[in-house]
């Protein structure tokens, strides 16, 4: 989780400071082509590879994030990601790169993720995919004024149940859990919205400011 507290930090930062869509242009060439150079040059130091992967996982939120004008625009982002995810994990492009990764055929995966040492080797922990679509929707929906401590809990909360899915029954897409608990943010933000703007609403509702 600390990468993606690392992504989401920086990649608020990032936007607030780039006022101009010039700048914020530059920002993300930047960062990504840090990322492209990694990936063109396979560096083998576990730091380095960590360093350009939230580099290129910022960029992309960076990118990405300011497209997202509403909290539903969100949760359709992340549905349709959810499913890209899952049908990429089970019978394309990402069920490939692992398996070559398994059987020692190609290393691309530890440069599509954060990595940690272990016994020398770097082992990818994270996919930067993740942390990307994660991201950028955190980051949208803390623009759209919804409460940074229920979005973050709610990302949170996606993340461990793809984490104690996939230790229950082997490893398994984060991003569908994400959709699932960031539709049900969005519909309790929607609702006390509707509930405040109704004539009459009880008194615990008015003056109610953001989930």
């Amino acid at each position: 989780m600390g990468g993606f507290a690392a992504v989401v930090g920086a990649s608020h930062l990032v936007s607030s400071r780039a006022h101009s869509r010039r700048r914020k242009s530059i920002a993300v060439g930047a960062l990504l082509v840090i990322y492209a150079a990694a990936l063109a040059f396979r560096p083998s130091q576990w730091v380095v590879i960590d360093l350009a992967g939230l580099a290129g996982a910022v960029g992309g939120v960076v990118w990405v994030e300011g497209a997202l004008q509403t909290p539903a625009a969100v949760a359709v982002f992340l549905t349709v990601a959810g499913v890209v995810d899952y049908l990429s994990m089970s019978a394309g492009v990402s069920k490939v790169i692992v398996s070559r990764y398994t059987a020692g055929t190609s290393n691309l995966l530890v440069y599509l993720g954060l990595v940690v040492p272990v016994r020398g080797h770097a082992i990818p922990v994270v996919g930067l995919s993740d942390l990307f679509i994660g991201g950028a929707a955190t980051v949208a929906l803390i623009r759209l004024r919804l409460r940074p401590v229920a979005v973050m809990g709610t990302m949170v909360a996606g993340f461990l149940s793809a984490l104690a899915y996939g230790l229950w029954r082997g490893g398994t897409p984060a991003v569908p859990f994400l959709a699932v608990a960031v539709a049900l943010l969005v519909w309790r933000h929607s609702s006390r919205s509707a509930m405040r703007e109704t004539p009459g609403a009880p008194a615990s509702y008015q003056g109610f400011r953001g989930d």
